[in-house]
């Protein structure tokens, strides 16, 4: 189930979104003392975090979480864990803690054990927040359409929290292919899920997805949009 919230322009779009994402991380912090933020990388998503960066939010109180991310050195622009700490983690959210994905491992596959453990014991689990991206393929968080590992990322009864993608290269991937996502049980679990959708060409994939009964597996975002027992809080503008 999708709730809609269209825009005219970019800044009513992030500044109406700033003021949901600040009041549920605060509503989290009320009631449990704390709050978990899972981000997505991507140009797109980058003027919220700047806008969240001066929040007056106790963020001393906020674990932040990646929805995915590239299996590149975190110093790397392919880095979503860069441009987080250089978008979100600064002014007033200097004090947020980032658990990042990238670890050590020579690949990703045998990181995901414990990335997974890691956002369960550090982050307040299940999520509070999530934001999602989207891209012109169909893709969400690094769920990429007939990947290898896309199976187990799309299986509702997968217990883990992360899984290992190797997505197949085109215009949308770039060059960096391996990656690390949440997984769609993880994200089924959230207490609130944001889609960001930003231009004509993503509305057309976004409306088709919603719509469209073809295998999630050519268009995985549609596994989100189609479940009648999530709500995914869609906000776009042109």
């Amino acid at each position: 189930m999708v709730e809609e919230h269209f825009f005219e322009n970019h800044a009513q779009l992030f500044q109406a979104l700033a003021s949901r994402c600040e009041m549920q991380l605060m509503r989290a912090i009320s009631q449990r003392g704390n709050a978990s933020f899972f981000v997505s990388g991507g140009s797109t998503p980058a003027p919220l975090y700047e806008a969240l960066s001066n929040s007056e939010l106790d963020w001393s109180s906020v674990g932040v979480g990646l929805v995915d991310d590239r299996w590149v050195d975190p110093d790397m622009k392919a880095s979503n864990e860069r441009l987080v700490r250089e978008t979100l983690l600064r002014n007033q959210a200097i004090s947020a803690t980032l658990y990042p994905m990238k670890q050590p491992d020579v690949c990703a596959k045998t990181a995901v054990d414990r990335v997974s453990a890691l956002y369960q014991s550090k982050l307040s689990w299940p999520a509070d927040l999530v934001i999602l991206g989207m891209g012109p393929d169909g893709h969400t968080a690094s769920l990429f359409p007939r990947a290898e590992g896309l199976e187990q990322g799309l299986a509702i009864d997968n217990p883990n929290v992360c899984c290992a993608i190797q997505a197949t290269k085109s215009e949308v991937t770039g060059d960096y292919t391996e990656r690390m996502s949440l997984t769609l049980s993880a994200l089924r679990q959230s207490h609130e899920l944001i889609l960001i959708i930003t231009g004509a060409e993503k509305l057309a994939v976004y409306n088709a997805a919603k719509e469209d009964k073809s295998n999630v597996a050519d268009c995985p975002v549609s596994a989100l949009l189609r479940d009648e027992d999530l709500t995914v809080s869609v906000y776009w503008a042109p």
